[in-house]
């Protein structure tokens, strides 16, 4: 029984979070940590849904408070879960000392985000780190009440889970997995279904093109760090930050930067005026190659590397890109001009030695302004990328990061507004990704320039939203894309080929469509095999099921595609067409040297 002065006391915040837009709920929170389960809290949460949050505060979610407990305990621990909005409040802003909503971004720039501001679409999030089976509850803190089992889609819907009413809420049953689990969970009642007229979205008439919750709840279930990827850190080797502002140079030059639980934020622009969020990142010192951040730990800026050994990024923690403008120009005071030598990335280095390899494991990133990871310098380099998770990325060109040759990544969750997962480097290994998608770029980008590929994997792919508003070949809008030339005055190369297999991949919704493929060089050994769209594939006028490889001289399209479904019946020789059940519209100039089994 909640106390009546704390019935009314909860019942004014709400009020004036309907009111203001803001408010901070007294929480008498409850966390564990051990070796089994471990949960954690920011008391500084801050219920906002429009405008930019106190520097030392988070913004938590509107709607959903979650709890974990080992599986049958029935002793359950806060989870605080996290929000995003589409630009973080900021309106569409110039510079970041600009105004909130001020409006001061040239007109004719479009920034990717468009009716989702008016619509309250968010995005919360709840991460903790188990070794064994746990049961999740999640309630509303909005006075709403929560559908029941049958009503609630859990997605990716390949993974089955086990789904219970309790009192105000729901549990899910959550079986430990080495790999962590990322899932999304959608109330029938919250969905919004996008609509376009070709065009762009409106809000009537047009064409359904995709739907998605508008208070959206992903659960990230994360396995604890291997000892090899939680540094060993003492007073000597490690620069230990405090919680509250960062001021240049605060990241010092130790080989380790550690950001224990709290909230950060980056506080001086270059110059060293202090209040100027948004105005500057870290530059480590060359001695400084690790950077962890504690479960718990909120850092509001982004990294620049310039070691020239092997570099990490480990940690439960997360990276918020939320006080960056769009397109954030390190170059030219972060203002909102697009560079894609210096608009900011959430992880960069533009000096690399050759021979390096980026480790990640365990961060979320949120709110990325622009593309999220470059390394630069010299092309040989990989990385090795898992647990790795991306939210908020309503801006145009938040794409996923760079896959880099011999690279493996697994065990992701990217929301992304561009390229998810880029195949420009050889020998890259990509499985058990999850994709939420906006409308830019394809799930899997093979072009812009010609490449010589060879030994890419893609495997267990899972898009769970897509919402593409055109029908698009530039930034094509398909799982499997390659774009036309991104330079002038370039040519096709024939001679140059790509190989490349992309297996067990499932599109739910209603999906665009398998191919917008501009040969850039030929393809050698494409296979394709295991493709599933339970859902369906988009039959409006728009156009955007409409697989199209044109023809493209001297070129050859040796693809193979296996085991295509959609909602359930095979794609064939016999039903592949534009007309037909899968769409497809291939030049006939490749007759022969493609097939469908």
């Amino acid at each position: 029984m909640v106390p009546s002065i704390t019935r009314i006391v909860l019942v004014n915040i709400l009020l004036a979070t309907l009111v203001l837009g803001a408010a901070v709920l007294p929480r008498d929170n409850r966390t564990v940590c051990g070796s089994q389960l471990c949960t954690w809290w920011h008391d500084s949460g801050e219920i906002n849904t429009g405008t930019p949050v106190q520097a030392g505060n988070v913004r938590q979610s509107r709607k959903y408070s979650v709890h974990v407990s080992l599986a049958d305990r029935n002793q359950f621990y806060d989870s605080f879960v996290y929000e995003s909005i589409p630009r973080n409040g900021n309106g569409r802003i110039y510079s970041p000392t600009d105004p909130p909503n001020s409006n001061t971004l040239n007109s004719s720039i479009d920034d990717g985000i468009s009716i989702e501001p008016s619509l309250g679409i968010n995005m919360a999030w709840s991460q903790f780190e188990y070794r064994r089976d746990v049961d999740i509850k999640i309630t509303t803190i909005d006075g709403s009440i929560l559908d029941g089992p049958l009503d609630i889609v859990i997605r990716p819907t390949s993974v089955k889970y086990s789904v219970k009413r309790c009192v105000g809420g729901i549990i899910i049953r959550v079986p430990y997995d080495p790999n962590g689990r990322k899932f999304s969970v959608e109330l029938k009642s919250d969905l919004y279904s996008y609509l376009s007229d070709g065009s762009q979205y409106v809000t009537s008439g047009g064409s359904v093109v995709g739907v998605e919750p508008k208070n959206a709840l992903v659960i990230f279930a994360s396995p604890f760090l291997p000892r090899d990827m939680v540094p060993h850190m003492t007073p000597h080797d490690t620069q230990t930050m405090k919680p509250g502002p960062i001021n240049n140079g605060d990241w010092g030059s130790k080989p380790i930067l550690y950001f224990p639980p709290g909230v950060y934020w980056m506080n001086e622009d270059t110059s060293g005026n202090p209040g100027k969020l948004g105005s500057n990142h870290m530059r480590l010192d060359p001695n400084t190659y690790w950077v962890h951040l504690a479960p718990g730990a909120y850092v509001k800026g982004a990294i620049e590397y310039f070691t020239k050994q092997n570099f990490y990024a480990t940690g439960h923690g997360v990276l918020s890109g939320e006080n960056y403008v769009y397109q954030a120009n390190a170059a030219d005071n972060y203002y909102a001009v697009k560079s894609d030598g210096t608009s900011l990335r959430m992880w960069w280095h533009n000096n690399l030695g050759g021979g390096q390899t980026w480790f990640c494991m365990g961060p979320t990133i949120n709110a990325p302004p622009f593309n999220t990871m470059d390394f630069n310098g010299n092309s040989n380099i990989s990385s090795r990328i898992s647990d790795y998770k991306q939210v908020g990325a309503y801006f145009f060109q938040t794409d996923g990061p760079e896959i880099y040759e011999d690279s493996v990544v697994h065990d992701v969750f990217w929301h992304v507004n561009d390229d998810a997962i880029k195949t420009y480097y050889s020998g890259a290994s990509i499985s058990r990704a999850t994709i939420w998608k906006c409308h830019n770029d394809p799930i899997i980008q093979m072009g812009w320039t010609s490449r010589n590929l060879t030994g890419i994997s893609i495997d267990n792919l899972h898009v769970i939203h897509t919402r593409y508003f055109k029908s698009e070949t530039v930034v094509p809008s398909a799982i499997i894309g390659a774009s036309p030339f991104y330079a002038s005055g370039m040519t096709v190369d024939p001679s140059e080929s790509i190989s490349m297999t992309i297996s067990n991949v499932v599109c739910e919704g209603l999906c665009p469509s398998l191919f917008r493929i501009t040969p850039l060089q030929s393809y050698n050994n494409l296979v394709v095999k295991n493709v599933a769209f339970p859902d369906g594939l988009q039959t409006n006028p728009i156009g955007i099921g409409e697989s199209i490889i044109p023809a493209a001289s001297g070129c050859t399209m040796d693809l193979e595609i296996t085991n295509w479904t959609v909602k359930g019946q095979k794609v064939t020789m016999q039903n592949f067409q534009s007309g037909s059940l899968g769409q497809f519209d291939i030049d006939g100039s490749y007759w022969g040297q493609w097939s469908i089994n």
